[in-house]
């Protein structure tokens, strides 16, 4: 069946989270609600019958169309009958459709455009083997006052307490990108697919985890915690909380990926492996757009 591109305007959410539902290992973050939540707009490259697809965020900057990684996402990753997927014609119409574009995919794509490797941490059961260092931050978790649960966590309570934090630390966090992950955790904890876990001190709440879990994945999402309270283990209490809970529902655990070697550092202590994935990228824009844009990254980066 011929795949053509269409925008999520003409997608029938329906038959797409079907399509999603019958992919084997598929991510959450391929459901039509999760593409929803965080891309500005997007199409697909989709057969006419749903056996197959791939999704792909789309943003319009000075009248171009072009293709971008949305915030919080995972992968552009194929979908359904992937076998039947023709590369060459999806390669040579992407690039037709998006003059400029970033994908990022994993390592079952065969494109013959630029491409660089990342990484990200998944951790099984049988890989779960704590290092030095997460053992004596755990041991000091257990001599603080600090507790773990994960029942009747107020999902807006516990997004608020994260944006807090990381905002000390990081200009992560925009009122945009705020509203991204109020969206996407609600419309996640509506669907049950929402897994949150809270750090408390004499009953407050001070920290907290939040992931999805959705195809024997669990996907670590945000999460952190008052910086005292990291001296004293409870990052590495909360992380080996929220593996517990996965590998009780047969999970593998997806740590979300992350080139940054402080985290990956934090990830491995648990036993974490790498696993690589790739970014493609391209720039066949006219060249007043290569300026304009190149003054656009130039004012927002001040």
């Amino acid at each position: 069946m011929k795949a053509i591109w269409i925008n999520q305007k003409n997608i029938d959410r329906k038959k797409w989270d079907a399509m999603v539902e019958n992919t084997p290992c598929a991510l959450v973050s391929s459901l039509s609600f999760y593409w929803d939540a965080t891309a500005q707009d997007w199409d697909a490259y989709l057969a006419e019958d749903y056996s197959y697809g791939i999704p792909v965020g789309v943003t319009t900057k000075g009248g171009i169309r072009r293709l971008y990684y949305p915030l919080f996402q995972k992968f552009h990753e194929p979908l359904g009958n992937k076998g039947d997927i023709d590369w060459i014609d999806f390669e040579n119409s992407l690039l037709e459709r998006f003059k400029k574009g970033e994908l990022i995919v994993n390592n079952t794509v065969p494109l013959r455009i630029k491409k660089e490797q990342l990484l990200t941490q998944i951790l099984t059961k049988e890989q779960y083997n704590l290092k030095t260092q997460a053992k004596r931050m755990l041991k000091k978790f257990e001599q603080s006052q600090l507790e773990i649960n994960d029942k009747d966590v107020k999902l807006d309570k516990l997004l608020r307490v994260i944006i807090t934090e990381l905002s000390k630390k990081l200009n992560v966090f925009n009122p945009k990108e705020s509203q991204t992950l109020y969206t996407l955790f609600n419309e996640a904890e509506k669907l049950g697919l929402l897994y949150k876990v809270g750090l408390y001190e004499k009953g407050e709440l001070i920290g907290g985890l939040i992931g999805t879990q959705y195809k024997n994945q669990l996907l670590y999402i945000k999460g952190t915690a008052t910086e005292e309270s990291q001296k004293n283990g409870s990052m590495y209490a909360l992380m080996n909380h929220l593996i517990s809970h996965g590998f009780e529902h047969n999970c593998l655990i997806d740590f979300g990926g992350s080139n940054a070697e402080g985290v990956r550092y934090f990830n491995t202590r648990f036993g974490a492996e790498d696993v690589y994935y790739f970014h493609y990228s391209w720039d066949n824009s006219p060249w007043w757009f290569k300026i304009f844009y190149g003054m656009y990254q130039k004012i927002k980066g001040r």
